[in-house]
């Protein structure tokens, strides 16, 4: 748990916060910033409301008891960890307009 609480605040802090600031010029870092973090945010709650009906909609009910499949879930997991990595490489090389 705690190796991947660590990754995920290095992804979140270096993807959305370090390297927004990065891009964009010094009089809009704090916007920048401000906007990553509400994103961030909207897209925790979307990702929480569509796991949670992916994995209800996979739950088996067999003498009783309740089964949880959680394959279709996993699958958007990992595909949204390889979407992450291919829209961070698109501003790999990016320069801030103050360069």
């Amino acid at each position: 748990m705690v190796l991947f609480g660590l990754a995920l605040g290095v992804l979140l802090v270096y993807l959305g916060g370090l390297m927004a600031v990065d891009i964009c010029s010094k009089e809009a870092s704090g916007t920048a910033l401000g906007i990553v973090g509400v994103a961030s945010y909207i897209g925790a709650g979307l990702q929480d409301i569509v796991s949670g009906i992916l994995i209800d909609e996979a739950k088996v009910v067999v003498d009783g008891v309740t089964i949880y499949n959680f394959d279709a879930a996993g699958n958007l997991w990992i595909g949204s960890a390889i979407v992450s990595l291919i829209l961070a490489t698109l501003v790999w090389s990016a320069k801030s307009p103050d360069d």
